[in-house]
């Protein structure tokens, strides 16, 4: 698994969803139900990672098509998504302790307000949630062999915007010394961040979550087009 579950409010004709995702999914629904619209979820999100956000809008037709028409501007549209795929990262306290990070999970989500026009947005929810495992690392000289020799516990980093910068708040179990530069950037948290760029795009522990979006395909096939005389291809990657 990866993205686990995707869920939001004030996207196209949706008030609300709330959508668990498994191995294999099947979408079925009559016309008009929503099916088309959950695909444009899926793209947003990809679009987003590709292309950054104010281009997915624009692919999207702008934001008088992204949000539900029967809400337009009065509630803010929110996207949430939880995944669950396991990324590892070392880190050293100053003391030269090596420190594992085991990320088993990540809560990432962002809301986007409009003005009384409905013409323009800005971001007042970016944060991601990394629920992770710290356990202490033993290193051989050449740092080929890693070994687990103590398990400290859970915890968990919290990165969002504020103020126009980057936020890092670390939950970490009582042994862990670990702080902020020693395995974030020291200049992160000084660092703007664009009123039109999600965090996701700026920092780079968010990166397996990004490229996430990024490894969704989709295609749309309609069954006429074979019977045509022009020779019809599809996707290279598709193929």
């Amino acid at each position: 698994m990866a993205i686990k579950t995707i869920k939001g409010s004030n996207f196209r004709s949706f008030k609300e969803f709330d959508i668990e995702l498994k191995n294999f999914n099947v979408i079925i629904g009559a016309n008009a139900s929503g099916k088309s619209n959950f695909i444009n979820i899926i793209k947003f999100l990809a679009d987003i990672a590709n292309h950054g956000l104010e281009n997915a809008i624009s692919m999207q037709g702008g934001i008088e098509y992204l949000r539900n028409i029967n809400i337009g501007a009065s509630e803010s549209l929110c996207l949430d998504v939880i995944y669950d795929q396991e990324t590892r990262i070392i880190a050293r306290t100053k003391e030269q302790e090596v420190i594992g990070i085991k990320t088993h999970e990540t809560e990432y989500g962002f809301s986007l307000d409009f003005n009384q026009e409905g013409r323009d947005f800005e971001i007042s929810r970016d944060e991601a949630k990394l629920k992770s495992e710290f356990v202490k690392l033993s290193l051989s000289d050449d740092d080929d062999e890693v070994k687990e020799t103590e398990k400290y516990g859970k915890g968990q980093i919290n990165i969002s915007r504020g103020d126009g910068r980057i936020n890092v708040e670390l939950k970490l179990p009582p042994k862990v010394a670990l702080e902020k530069d020693d395995f974030f950037p020291p200049f992160l948290p000084e660092e703007k961040i664009s009123p039109k760029d999600l965090i996701i795009e700026t920092v780079r522990w968010l990166a397996p979550l990004e490229r996430a979006f990024c490894d969704f395909s989709i295609y749309d096939f309609d069954p006429k087009l074979p019977k045509k005389a022009t020779p019809i291809t599809g996707k290279a990657d598709l193929e």
